[in-house]
């Protein structure tokens, strides 16, 4: 009785709060009412920009667009990294829309639709555009394919979407382009800055100098203090601007086919081997039996040659009747026969009416319907073509040309419209289908034929056996019994055993592969829950391929790398420095007595150098010595004649004599002027505005 009085007790404050917020809501405006609901919603934001939440759930439909957009794209292909590039797009749109977007509201920046019209598909393509549509074969615009997409963008859903998509894509890009000129154009180089400029960088010097190259031994007389280490991180400390990340050791256990299974996968290749040079349909046989179906494609020797050129010369000498050798190729074995040989055209020009329709049964039926009724009269009277494009053709660019979409090459159009114009005769009218609706088509010339081969493929990847699979399963936890998730007991244990011991440094919490393993997640994740030292238990990855276990050796937070981490680097750049300086001051003791550098070369045992060519204020590299910007500003700033040094460089301490000086007529102000605007830091405002905006990065607990 006791427990159920103190569960209506603490329900009752339950209830209270409830109806508290609830009377609430009644007089607080419903601004505030979100912020109180997304204070307790936060745990399901997948991060924040600029202060606003990014909700799990908009960010997961913003990924489901991208996803979309990426299978319209491909036409339902699977691409490697589809679905990391959606994760991304997604990001970036909130991105833009938190940080972008409120910039250019801000200073009333748009686009228009004239100027989105003459982006799209006018004078001044998008690179959007360009990217998409570039002939591969000329470098120009195929303005053929860019006024066929654009045509008639209700046709369908899916095409739509992608009108959408592109549409975005090309605003965003104008307005960032626009933004970054508008900050280009701010900026403000004063007139002094010009003329220092142009003084120092018109005015080249030609030099003699002796050189004493350092020692490459250790002056063990040199000692750095803790306090000049501390000075020197105090004065120093922007260098050390650290990202979250972690440094990681590893052991992995890759799960790869045994000697056993390789043969055991040849023998069952060889049975169906035989099977497959018995079929008289080798193309619909290697369809259904190959891992990977075979291409339709038909091939010139020169094309196939690229692919496997023992194949190419099979192709082009054997029969149908012939087959392959089985042969492995990496993880596969693999065979082949010829299925079909042709005399085709590289390219082929043709024309076509499109009738389209709205995803409906109802619009479906009625073009149907009327495409019949078009195709017939067209096979009857083909000379009414022109006509019928021009008034009935959906793709208004090649309408108004009577349907002619002119000259094309193998691959260009969409698989069935491409099959139609390359695999079937000049002048035969036909009616194929596809994603952009109806087509009539008919070929109206076709380039220089030449022999083609059809390959029918049979490819059969080799997979670990299920004892391959639990002796690698094995080793793997061997090393987890021996090492009882000690770091120590582990690094001995591998070390004891020969296995191979890796390192992965600064891996990032975003990140989705390992090393050169795809497929992470579940080992990023368990890197960053982890403290220092600690050792995973097995972790799978890349597609369950590859057994890991691992330890975090090194922790780094956003902000400063504290001084212990960097004390051996400051200590070796603060030793080198005394080191130069001790050189150079032997060399400055040399020097005395000394009015040339003839003496001087004589007392080292060097000799006097000669520079190649012109050096300024503003050089870094000087020719035929290297990187020396110390010396560079040294000798531009000095009088002709006169001896000076020592100069403590990069590469050894210096002593030299400024023998010319020319001025470069042609550096003008407006140069000078340009070259400061590209250096000036405000042109990297895209990243000075991610910094301003505090941006929380949390989809890595979620994805």
């Amino acid at each position: 009785m006791a427990v159920l009085e103190q569960i209506r007790t603490k329900a009752g404050w339950l209830i209270l709060v409830i109806i508290s917020i609830a009377l609430l809501s009644f007089i607080i405006d419903p601004t505030s009412l979100q912020t109180v609901s997304n204070m307790f919603s936060s745990v399901n934001d997948v991060g924040a920009i600029n202060g606003k939440a990014v909700p799990y759930q908009d960010y997961s439909r913003r990924m489901e667009y991208y996803s979309q957009v990426e299978q319209i794209l491909y036409q339902g292909q699977q691409t490697e990294g589809a679905a990391d590039r959606a994760k991304q797009k997604a990001w970036d749109s909130f991105i833009i829309q938190n940080i972008f977007e409120k910039e250019y509201e801000k200073i009333g920046l748009s686009i228009s639709e004239i100027e989105l019209l003459d982006l799209a598909k006018g004078n001044n393509l998008s690179p959007i555009v360009l990217n998409l549509f570039t002939d591969r074969n000329t470098g120009q615009p195929n303005w053929e394919n860019i006024n066929f997409f654009w045509a008639n963008a209700d046709a369908n859903p899916e095409r739509q979407i992608l009108i959408n998509y592109l549409e975005d894509e090309i605003l965003r890009n104008r307005k960032l382009e626009k933004y970054n000129a508008l900050v280009s154009k701010s900026e403000y180089i004063n007139s002094l800055q010009i003329k220092s400029g142009v003084a120092d960088r018109s005015t080249n010097v030609e030099f003699n100098y002796v050189v004493q190259n350092y020692s490459a031994e250790r002056d063990s007389s040199i000692v750095v203090t803790d306090k000049e280490i501390r000075q020197y991180y105090d004065e120093n400390q922007n260098r050390y601007e650290q990202t979250e990340s972690r440094d990681v050791e590893y052991v992995v256990f890759s799960i790869l086919p045994s000697e056993e299974d390789f043969a055991s996968a040849k023998e069952k290749m060889d049975v169906l081997a035989a099977d497959f040079a018995k079929t008289p349909e080798p193309f619909q046989f290697a369809k259904a039996m190959s891992s990977v179906p075979p291409l339709a494609k038909y091939y010139k020797k020169d094309e196939l040659n690229l692919l496997n050129s023992d194949l190419a010369e099979f192709a082009f000498s054997a029969t149908k009747e012939d087959i392959f050798p089985v042969y492995l190729d990496n993880y596969s074995y693999k065979t082949a026969r010829i299925s079909d040989i042709k005399n085709l055209p590289d390219s082929v020009r043709a024309r076509h009416i499109l009738i389209n329709y709205e995803q409906t049964q109802e619009s479906y039926d009625a073009a149907k319907h009327k495409v019949d009724s078009l195709f017939n009269v067209v096979k009857e009277n083909p000379s009414l073509f022109p006509i019928i494009a021009l008034t009935n053709s959906a793709d208004g660019a090649s309408a108004q040309a009577g349907g002619d979409l002119g000259w094309f090459t193998d691959g260009a159009m969409v698989q069935p419209f491409n099959d139609s114009c390359f695999l079937q005769p000049a002048e035969k009218i036909m009616q194929i289908e596809t994603q952009f609706g109806f087509h009539i088509l008919q070929v109206t010339e076709r380039g220089k034929e030449t022999k083609k081969v059809q390959i029918a493929t049979i490819e059969r990847e080799i997979m670990p056996g299920k004892t391959t699979q639990n002796n690698i399963y094995s080793m793997a936890d061997a090393a987890i019994s021996a090492g009882e998730k000690n770091y120590d007991k582990l690094i001995a244990y591998l070390q004891e055993n020969g296995i191979e011991l890796k390192k992965e440094n600064q891996v990032q919490r975003s990140a989705t592969r390992f090393g050169n393993y795809n497929e992470a997640r579940d080992l990023i994740r368990w890197i960053y829950d982890a403290n220092l030292r600690d050792v995973s238990d097995i972790i799978e990855i890349d597609n369950r391929q590859q057994l890991v276990i691992a330890a975090v050796t090194k922790i780094k937070e956003d902000g400063f790398s504290p001084i212990e981490d960097e004390r051996d680097v400051i200590e070796a750049t603060l030793r080198l420095e005394k080191e130069h300086q001790a050189a150079a001051e032997k060399m400055k003791q040399t020097m005395n007595g000394v009015t040339t550098l003839e003496e001087l070369a004589a007392k080292l045992g060097v000799d006097v150098q000669q520079s190649v060519e012109g050096t300024n204020f503003g050089s870094m590299y000087i020719s035929g010595l290297g990187v020396e910007p110390k010396l560079a500003a040294a000798v531009s700033s000095s009088e002709e004649n006169k001896l000076y040094g020592p100069v403590a460089g990069d590469m050894g301490a210096y002593v030299y004599s400024v023998t010319a000086k020319k001025v470069d007529e042609g550096y003008t102000e407006e140069l000078e002027k340009n070259r400061l605007v590209r250096l000036s830091s405000t042109k990297s405002f895209y990243n000075i505005l991610l910094k301003a905006a505090k941006i929380k990065d949390l989809r890595p607990k979620f994805f």
